[in-house]
């Protein structure tokens, strides 16, 4: 909240400027935002039905992990699907019934894990609980730290990313065929890379930014007996007071 008086030779005059987060309009046209804003909590839960937003958030997250995006998103997702909810792999192929009431294998869909929460936890079967159990961990950080949205890669993806949902539920699938990148280098390489390409950019542009910080230097540093800084610690305080 920033506060700003002007005066006149004539009258006094004064307003407040108020930042706030964000406005969330009255109609959304993309109900897969709506749905993300549901499971984030910004919306009133009046408006939204538990399972569906829980069912989606699970479709969602498990989308990210199949386009590679898992360890950069929620990478610890299925690490606490698995310990928290009975052993479920929201990512390993299970044998489930199609259409035509024959067994196949597949990867369970967001609406099969809502269900297994149902049956196999403290929430006897009820949706509904399950449902309110499982928002409830993504937003007290349960899951640990998640981003459900991905940067723009060119200019066609016009400002995000797009998740794409693969349809499952009739198809066999194999453990061997989900194919998901999960290395970690792969991943610090690709940053690297897109670190080096924006510091270019800026000076191409007449812009300052702070020198880049390599793995190595870093480890110089700890030699010399500097003290590491926390992941814990980046950016705190920086929005004390707000």
């Amino acid at each position: 909240k920033y506060q700003s008086h002007l005066s006149t030779n004539n009258n006094d005059r004064s307003f407040e400027l108020l930042d706030s987060p964000g406005i969330i309009p009255s109609s959304i046209p993309n109900q897969r935002d709506a749905l993300l804003l549901a499971a984030c909590n910004s919306i009133g839960d009046a408006a939204y039905d538990n399972q569906a937003v829980a069912a989606h958030l699970c479709e969602w997250v498990k989308s990210l992990h199949l386009m590679g995006k898992g360890h950069m998103t929620v990478p610890k997702w299925r690490e606490i699907c698995i310990k928290r909810y009975a052993g479920f792999d929201p990512l390993q192929p299970r044998e489930y019934h199609d259409e035509n009431n024959e067994m196949i294998t597949r990867l369970p869909t967001g609406e099969d894990m809502l269900y297994f929460v149902a049956e196999n936890t403290a929430c006897n079967g009820d949706l509904e609980n399950a449902a309110r159990k499982i928002l409830q961990d993504f937003r007290s950080g349960r899951w640990g730290k998640a981003s459900l949205q991905l940067a723009p890669e060119s200019q066609q993806d016009n400002g995000e990313k797009q998740v794409k949902f693969q349809d499952l539920r009739n198809v066999n699938q194999k453990e061997e065929e989900v194919t998901m990148i999960s290395d970690n280098n792969d991943y610090n390489e690709i940053s690297i890379d897109r670190a080096k390409q924006a510091v270019k950019t800026a000076k191409e542009l007449g812009l300052e930014l702070p020198p880049m910080v390599s793995s190595s230097s870093n480890s110089d540093e700890n030699e010399k007996g500097s003290t590491a800084v926390k992941e814990s610690e980046v950016g705190k305080g920086l929005f004390d007071g707000w």
